[in-house]
């Protein structure tokens, strides 16, 4: 069942009631995508209309603008009970996204090497909330919220709070800020693996999910 949760709005500073969505049905990630694109293409068209050339698009936009959730959807038609979609809502807007897996990803950290961890496949706020996408943002702490979403998945799944994921280069930054380590040697199509230990999680748990990020 849906629940409230807090995020914070970035125009008055004042935390705001969301709604945390536990199960995101494939109809949702649609409407999501549906709102959400429109501001992807704009990313393209102020880079264009600055004067950027075509050839330095990509390099200059979001290292995710290429997302679609509506073919992310796909990836719930596998097993139920491995793959979750998490999502918050406000005032009718998807806030963010995440899709976590529960199957066949295990820990390379100390000193869990070799147990299971939830694994975040894709995680994402709406473009509206970003800085590298607009100028004036409107709410913080989604991936933040997100993140505590997995934690405490991982922990009702006696996992111990481990979570892991690949990190696009940009996100790095806010992996870290939520108390994630960069697994040497495990890089992925340029991406590098990120964990959170048990330790960091029950650190974050206790008070780490009020990191000062941008997400």
């Amino acid at each position: 069942m849906p629940q409230g949760i807090l995020i914070l709005d970035r125009t008055s500073g004042d935390f705001v009631q969301a709604v945390f969505h536990e199960e995101v049905k494939t109809h949702q990630l649609i409407e999501a995508e549906q709102q959400w694109k429109p501001h992807r293409i704009a990313v393209t068209q102020r880079l264009l209309a600055a004067g950027v050339p075509k050839s330095e698009i990509a390099r200059k936009s979001p290292q995710h603008v290429h997302w679609d959730w509506a073919l992310k959807s796909k990836c719930l038609e596998g097993d139920p009970l491995a793959l979750r979609c998490y999502g918050i809502e406000l005032n009718g807007e998807w806030q963010g996204l995440a899709i976590v897996d529960l199957s066949m990803h295990v820990a390379h950290l100390e000193p869990d090497a070799g147990k299971p961890l939830v694994y975040v496949v894709f995680l994402e706020s709406a473009p509206w909330n970003l800085r590298n996408m607009v100028d004036e943002p409107r709410y913080g702490r989604i991936g933040v919220r997100l993140i505590e979403a997995a934690i405490r998945l991982s922990m009702s799944e006696d996992f111990k709070g481990r979570v892991g994921l690949y990190a696009l280069p940009q996100a790095e930054g806010f992996y870290r800020k939520c108390g994630m380590v960069c697994v040497e040697g495990m890089a992925y199509r340029g991406m590098n693996l990120f964990e959170l230990t048990r330790d960091a999680a029950a650190a974050f748990l206790e008070g780490g999910s009020n990191v000062n990020t941008n997400e």
